[in-house]
């Protein structure tokens, strides 16, 4: 004879298994195992290919970079940075007054 708390054991265990087994078929947990995908279901994978390099592509020169204007930065001081004057700083940027610029704009620097 099986004592009486294996028993309830086992019928816990019986009481588990099937609500769980309910729970996958609810939430099609329990299908044919085949996805049903929706028209916004994107994947994308990507497997880098060991050995396989990477092709470098040379940027252009495009006679220009760009500076981050910090606090306390002014043209002058930013043109000195970079050996350019501040009218170059001003006619690459269409800036009229240098007063204007501010912390956070980002000025293209004419290179030479």
């Amino acid at each position: 004879m099986i004592p009486r708390n294996q028993l309830r054991n086992k019928r816990c265990a019986a009481v588990l298994a099937t609500a769980l087994l309910f729970a996958l078929v609810a939430c099609g947990g329990g299908g044919s195992g085949k996805l049903t995908p929706t028209p916004n279901d994107v994947m994308m994978v990507v497997t880098p290919t060991p050995g396989t390099p990477v092709p470098h592509t040379p940027t252009p020169n495009t006679g220009q970079q760009t500076y981050t204007v910090r606090e306390g930065d002014s043209l002058s001081s930013i043109a000195a940075k970079f050996d350019v004057t501040e009218k170059e700083i001003q006619e690459a940027n269409h800036i009229s007054n240098p007063d204007d610029i501010k912390a956070g704009d980002v000025l293209i620097i004419p290179t030479k």
